[in-house]
């Protein structure tokens, strides 16, 4: 009866192949968990910085004014809001972390770890003739210590206001006797008011206009415009004698 068995060639043939084999396996899991790790990385910094693009581009659309500075960068993006209780918004950078705080609520934070924030500038522009806009650039990156695992990215985009303003409460200046309404060069069209206007003094009800100060007119052509009790219409004006004349007019 005879024996058969491996020779040591065959042996070492099968030993070759089985190592070859292990070293194939290893190498394939390794590059599949290094895939793997990456595509995680990059699913994460992907969903955190669409969605603070997200958020911004929302809130700018349904904000009233943008408060930030026009022409200036600047790390924190300031709305004004028709609805009190989230005026004004604020989008900030601090601390590698973007923050979003509305009215007097706690700010919440719009990134979290792993990922960090490098970079977070707002830019206002104004738009002759339409709304204001504004441009963000961000810059993060995925914090890991696995070099495979490192990632970043930038991102670049703007958005304009949507709508005019609107309010839900008094629009207040933060200072009396500080700031105007439009200017010698940039001029309101028209300027429609249900109550009384007060001009260096309280309104009252009894009149539409009350002044504390003279009203001018630029020219003699012009005057005020009074309605009679027939509805007919007529200009008062005054001649070089100081002798005051009426014209008929079109009632406005």
């Amino acid at each position: 009866m005879s024996r058969k068995g491996f020779s040591l060639i065959e042996l070492l043939v099968y030993v070759a192949i089985f190592v070859m084999s292990s070293v194939f396996l290893v190498s394939m899991f390794i590059i599949f968990t290094r895939i793997h790790v990456r595509q995680s990385s990059l699913n994460e910094v992907n969903s955190q910085v669409s969605f603070v693009n997200d958020v911004i581009q929302r809130l700018v659309r349904s904000s009233s004014v943008i408060g930030t500075a026009a022409g200036a960068a600047t790390s924190t993006l300031t709305l004004r809001m028709a609805s009190s209780t989230v005026d004004p918004t604020l989008v900030y950078f601090e601390g590698g972390v973007i923050y979003l705080q509305e009215g007097e609520d706690e700010p919440i934070a719009l990134t979290s770890s792993p990922l960090a924030v490098d970079d977070f500038s707002v830019t206002k522009y104004e738009n002759e003739g339409g709304y204001s806009f504004v441009r963000f650039d961000l810059a993060v990156h995925y914090d890991a210590e696995s070099e495979g695992a490192k990632f970043r990215r930038t991102l670049s985009s703007a958005v304009s206001r949507a709508s005019a303003a609107t309010f839900d409460s008094s629009v207040l200046p933060n200072s009396s006797a500080s700031y105007d309404l439009g200017s010698a060069t940039k001029s309101w069209q028209n300027l429609y008011i249900s109550g009384g206007i007060g001009i260096g003094t309280q309104p009252v009800a009894a009149a539409g206009i009350k002044s504390a100060d003279d009203i001018a007119f630029t020219t003699s052509s012009v005057g005020l415009i009074l309605v009679a009790p027939n509805s007919s219409c007529y200009r008062l004006t005054v001649g070089n004698g100081g002798v005051f004349a009426t014209s008929s007019v079109s009632c406005p």
